[in-house]
């Protein structure tokens, strides 16, 4: 499959952004500010092509596992003590990617200081160039909120690098720092907001990528959003896994069928900018509440819609929760305007949703859910045929 797969993980990196605000109160595009400066840093350096675009990737990509880790320290926030596990299983998420070359410790070692002080007490000549210029981006977007254009910003930026030279950060990544930031440079950001700052700057290209390839890099997007709420602990990876089944079964050419695991994998990427505090509210959500949470659609439209070559798993992905009646939502089309693909999506992530656990229910039986969406196509709400077809593929998985 003929992809650009930065762009992808351009385009994913708003998700990304959505948490590590919610979590930690980072600023919006973090990822992509850090993407690109680490590029400008990297590009001092000399760094070629490949070697960018793996320095990139990692960059928008250093904070992957944040709800992984959030999910797994329960409620003690960003503990010193087992903060470092977010760069390890950050990591460990991307070591089947497709990089160009091996990017070992780029991530793992994103918070580690000059002297030794970090997570893991590695000093600088211990970890990778990559993993200190991705630091040092980080650190001085978090500190320094590089969204704000300034002369007074650009000095405050001066001086926190300055300040910490020799301890966060080594010598010579300053000198390249100096040397690709100074003040012209700096103000001329103004000009480009960070997606255009991206699509015009960072390494793109296309590539053939297998199935399998495609589907590592995908499959962290679901993990990152299954992560996010305890609710729909991996939620993404059964929507798709099923879709994967159905596709076959309806004979779907295998490229096709490809594209539409993406799409059940990427369904609700748009929840990574809906708060947790919805997302795993235990009581029946208000109507302002319900209005919000419908939203979550509408985002992973808007998110999908940025990727070169996504076109028909935007639409798959986008339309989960459309009705036939034209009450659904995000577009609210009615059957004339639904192809099958949509449909099956549809009915594939109501078909999940029901006989999931969830903290407030249980699972309920193969036929329990059946039962309930032959109820809703006799309402005209969901296909019936599909409904059926589903009920004779997964009876007896269900047994």
């Amino acid at each position: 499959m003929l992809l650009d797969m930065n762009g992808i993980i351009y385009a994913l990196s708003y998700a990304l952004d959505e948490v590590e605000s919610e979590l930690v109160g980072a600023t919006v595009k973090h990822s992509k500010r850090v993407a690109y400066l680490s590029y400008l840093i990297g590009k001092s350096y000399g760094m070629n092509f490949e070697q960018l675009s793996d320095l990139t990737c990692c960059a928008a990509m250093h904070d992957n596992a944040l709800t992984q880790y959030n999910e797994s320290n329960g409620d003690r926030g960003t503990d010193p003590s087992t903060f470092g596990l977010h760069c390890t299983y950050g990591q460990n998420n991307l070591k089947s990617f497709p990089f160009h070359g091996d990017v070992t410790g780029f991530i793992t070692y994103h918070h580690e200081n000059a002297d030794g002080s970090g997570l893991f007490h590695k000093k600088e000549g211990e970890t990778p160039l990559q993993a200190q210029i991705i630091h040092l981006a980080d650190m001085v977007d978090v500190n320094c909120n590089l969204s704000v254009i300034t002369l007074e910003n650009y000095d405050r930026i001066m001086k926190y690098v300055n300040d910490n030279t020799g301890t966060m950060f080594a010598e010579d990544l300053i000198h390249h720092f100096y040397e690709i930031f100074g003040i012209e440079s700096f103000l001329s950001i103004k000009e480009h907001d960070e997606d255009h700052l991206l699509s015009e700057n960072l390494p793109h290209e296309k590539r053939d990528y297998s199935f399998e390839q495609i589907k590592n890099a995908m499959d962290v997007f679901g993990k990152i959003v299954d992560y996010k709420s305890s609710f729909t602990k991996n939620h993404s990876f059964q929507v798709a896994s099923k879709a994967l089944i159905m596709a076959r079964y309806y004979n779907f050419d295998e490229i096709t069928a490809e594209r539409y695991y993406i799409a059940g994998i990427l369904h609700d990427i748009g929840k990574m900018a809906i708060s947790n505090d919805i997302l795993e509210k235990p009581d029946k959500l208000s109507d302002d509440e319900f209005v919000y949470m419908k939203t979550h659609a509408w985002f992973t439209y808007i998110i999908l819609r940025q990727i070169d070559g996504f076109e028909d798993i935007t639409e798959w992905a986008s339309c989960h929760h459309e009705k036939l009646n034209g009450k659904g939502y995000p577009f609210g089309r009615t059957a004339d305007k639904l192809s099958s693909k949509d449909r099956l999506m549809a009915c594939i992530d109501i078909y999940q949703a029901l006989s999931e656990d969830r903290p407030y229910k249980k699972g309920m039986s193969h036929e329990k859910c059946i039962s309930i969406m032959k109820n809703m196509a006799e309402q005209g709400l969901i296909d019936g045929e599909i409904t059926a077809d589903i009920d004779n593929v997964f009876r007896l998985t269900a047994l």
